[in-house]
């Protein structure tokens, strides 16, 4: 997001962060790298699993989830194919800051915190593929994230 003001005579342009509810918090998780030929090329982050745990722990009763199948994470390549083969697999094991934010986003199938992290982006882009994708993405559309799933609703209307 762009804001163009005048000062004096001249006109200054600053660049908004890309806008978030809530607070936003540090933690670091370790890059892991995997391909079946059944689900393809995937590249996630684990991380602390007690991020998900507490975060599961605030949705109100009422609110009918599903645990999240894999350990808690941040997908950085799903579903894709990177093009930059000689770069898959070369950061394994290595341990990456991110932000996340404390807000616990709901949509119609998904509970969901958005995650930042440049060093994510440079590593998909050093594979040849786009910032981001439809599955690095958080679920309400927000580019230039990632998303750490809490839980789902799948069979629960």
């Amino acid at each position: 997001m762009q804001r163009v003001e005048r000062k004096g005579d001249s006109l200054v342009t600053e660049i908004q962060p890309v806008p978030y509810k809530g607070d936003l918090f540090e933690s670091k998780g370790v890059l892991r790298y995997s391909h079946r030929p059944e689900y393809g090329f995937r590249l996630v982050v684990d991380i602390d699993q007690g991020i998900v745990d507490y975060y599961r722990s605030t949705i109100p009763w009422w609110v009918k989830y599903n645990r999240q199948m894999y350990g808690a994470h941040i997908s950085v390549v799903r579903h894709e194919i990177p093009v930059n083969m000689e770069e898959w697999g070369k950061y394994e094991g290595e341990e990456v800051d991110f932000l996340y934010s404390n807000h616990v986003n709901e949509g119609e199938v998904y509970l969901w915190l958005n995650a930042f992290c440049t060093r994510l982006e440079d590593i998909r882009v050093g594979l040849g593929l786009p910032v981001s994708s439809m599955y690095t993405l958080p679920p309400d559309g927000f580019t230039k994230a990632f998303h750490i799933t809490v839980s789902n609703k799948k069979g629960h209307s």
